[in-house]
């Protein structure tokens, strides 16, 4: 676990100074990139065993070096992208260390980006980091790619620019098949969020629960990998995960009403209202015991928007000693959570360098 936090407050730590100090727009571009490179590091320079996806990843690697040989595969399987970034990492070296470190610069830009976007920067950083999905591309690194690129979609539906928005979700479509699901999203949410369209949400919920196997059919038929979504398991599929969400969610909504005055506006509505689609997802996996390594995953698209729900909910606390004492113990149960969840889940520890950098 050592090396995850230490990549994590490393980062952390020069992300702080280029936000909170008054330094040029160069100085921090600058504080951004050191504040980059140990992430980078950490998810470029693992070992092929960590992550329990990722020898398959290395398995193709190992086969897609030509571009000839990407553009055979998408012809097959779609997400040329992902495929074109694995014939561009042959560039650099037949090593597979070139896939996840091209991999992870375009999920650490992508979330930079994102993160610089709104206030409450450190924090942000932090949510991302410790609960957030920045460590998914561990082991999902196709889906991490599009997971990352959505971050900044999001931006695209709370200023309500439709191209933009259109333009981000194809890009993200070209790595990961699954990106075509947030299309439609925009649309449910320009404008006003109001009841009438959250009982919209639920009632789709519902449908959806009733409809499941018949989606995930119809689903198999575009990609055969969606078939697997809706294997049954004797145990609820990523419980630990999902009631997180939850709670997180019941948190998120009692804040709002809470303190209305700061947090009733556009911007919080909309992550609100996408962060419960990515809890709806969940219960789903809950309710149906499916496997937590398929469906479940179509949440992380929504449920990272905790990396500025979480902020902006705990700072709407005005009162100087609450907030700190909620962003102390928002603090511990993150670290916790980080904790519990990557000694336990997908094979993260003990973490491995590559052995190319004869560590």
């Amino acid at each position: 676990m050592l090396p995850y936090f230490i990549a994590n407050f490393t980062a952390l730590a020069f992300f702080h100074i280029a936000f909170r100090q008054k330094l040029s727009t160069a100085a921090c571009y600058l504080l951004i990139f050191f504040s980059s490179i140990p992430l980078i590091v950490i998810a470029g320079l693992k070992f092929r065993k960590v992550g329990t996806d990722t020898g398959s990843y290395v398995f193709f690697y190992n086969h897609i070096i030509s571009f000839t040989d990407a553009f055979d595969m998408a012809s097959e399987h779609g997400e040329i992208g992902y495929w074109l970034l694995n014939s561009l990492g042959h560039q650099i070296s037949d090593n597979y260390f070139a896939l996840f470190t091209l991999t992870a610069i375009i999920i650490t830009a992508c979330y930079m980006y994102a993160l610089k976007q709104f206030n409450l920067k450190t924090l942000s950083l932090f949510t991302l980091l410790f609960i957030g999905p920045y460590y998914f591309q561990l082991n999902g690194n196709r889906q991490a790619i599009s997971i990352a690129i959505f971050a900044i979609s999001t931006i695209f539906i709370i200023k309500e620019q439709p191209i933009k928005y259109i333009i981000s979700i194809l890009v993200g479509f070209l790595f990961h098949k699954s990106m075509i699901i947030c299309l439609p999203i925009y649309f449910i949410f320009r404008g006003q969020i109001k009841p009438r369209k959250i009982a919209l949400i639920l009632l789709g919920f519902f449908i959806f629960i009733v409809f499941f196997q018949s989606f995930i059919n119809v689903a198999s038929g575009v990609d055969s990998r969606y078939s697997s979504y809706g294997d049954a398991r004797s145990e609820s599929g990523g419980v630990v995960v999902s009631l997180f969400n939850i709670i997180l969610l019941a948190w998120f909504f009692i804040v709002r009403i809470i303190n209305r005055q700061y947090l009733a506006n556009r911007t919080y509505d909309v992550l609100l209202s996408l962060y419960l689609l990515g809890a709806l997802v969940s219960i789903i996996s809950m309710v149906l015991s499916v496997d937590p390594s398929g469906f479940l995953r179509l949440s992380v698209y929504f449920i990272q928007l905790n990396m500025f729900l979480l902020p902006l909910s705990v700072m709407s606390f005005k009162d100087n000693q609450t907030r700190h004492v909620i962003v102390f113990a928002a603090i511990l149960l993150m670290m916790a959570y980080f904790y519990m969840t990557t000694s336990t889940f997908s094979n993260l520890t003990p973490y491995r360098f590559n052995p190319i950098l004869g560590l």
